[in-house]
C-alpha cells in the first residue's frame, strides 16, 4: 500500500501535508499508513474486514476513496489524540472517519463511481492482474472506461501506456 501523500489527487496533497505537519508540530509523531490504494489492495483489506481480522472498517473494492486518491490514513501517538486531529481536519473542511474509523481522512465531495456495466469489471480485473508496483504508477484516467469505449479498447490503451512507460 502506498503511504505517500503525493499519490493523492493534486488538489488534496497540500491539505494532507498540512495536517501531517500540524500533527508533527504538536508533538504527535504522525505516520501515514495508507494513501492511494490499488483495487487489489482494497480487496485484500475488505476481505480482512469481512473475516473479522481488522478492527477498522474497509469499503468494498471500487467504492473506497483511497482507490481514487481522495483519502489517506494516518496514526498519531498517542492514538487517543486522533480525535483532536480529526476535529482539526473537520474544522479545515475535511471529512474524518470519526470513532468508527479514526485514522481515515478524506477530501470532501468524493462520490464512489457507479459501475456502468460488466465492461468496468473487465478493466478492473486486468488492472488487478498487474504487479502492484505497476498499478501504483497508472494515472487515474487509465483505470476507467471513457464514454463510448469498450473493455478491449480501454485495456489496449492501458497496455500502450505501460509499453511506452516501462519499455
Amino acid at each position: 500500500m502506498a503511504a505517500n501523500l503525493n499519490t493523492l489527487i493534486p488538489d488534496f496533497v497540500p491539505y494532507a501535508k498540512h495536517l501531517r505537519d500540524a500533527a508533527g508540530a504538536s508533538g504527535l509523531q504522525p505516520r501515514i499508513t495508507s494513501a492511494r490504494r490499488s483495487h487489489a489492495e482494497q480487496k485484500k483489506l475488505y476481505d480482512r474486514f469481512l473475516a473479522g481480522l481488522s478492527g477498522l472498517p474497509a469499503a468494498p473494492p471500487g467504492q473506497s476513496a483511497h482507490e481514487f486518491g481522495y483519502a489517506f490514513d494516518m496514526v498519531v501517538s498517542p492514538y487517543e489524540a486522533l480525535a483532536d486531529v480529526g476535529s482539526y481536519w473537520q474544522a479545515m473542511g475535511g471529512i474524518w472517519g470519526g470513532a468508527r474509523d479514526p485514522v481515515h481522512f478524506e477530501y470532501p465531495g468524493f462520490k464512489a463511481p457507479t459501475p456502468r456495466d460488466p465492461v468496468d469489471a473487465a478493466l478492473a480485473k486486468f488492472v488487478d492482474s498487474l504487479p502492484w508496483y505497476v498499478q501504483l504508477t497508472i494515472p487515474l484516467p487509465f483505470t476507467t472506461i471513457g464514454e463510448g469505449e469498450d473493455a478491449e479498447f480501454a485495456i489496449a490503451r492501458l497496455m500502450r501506456w505501460i509499453s511506452d512507460t516501462f519499455g
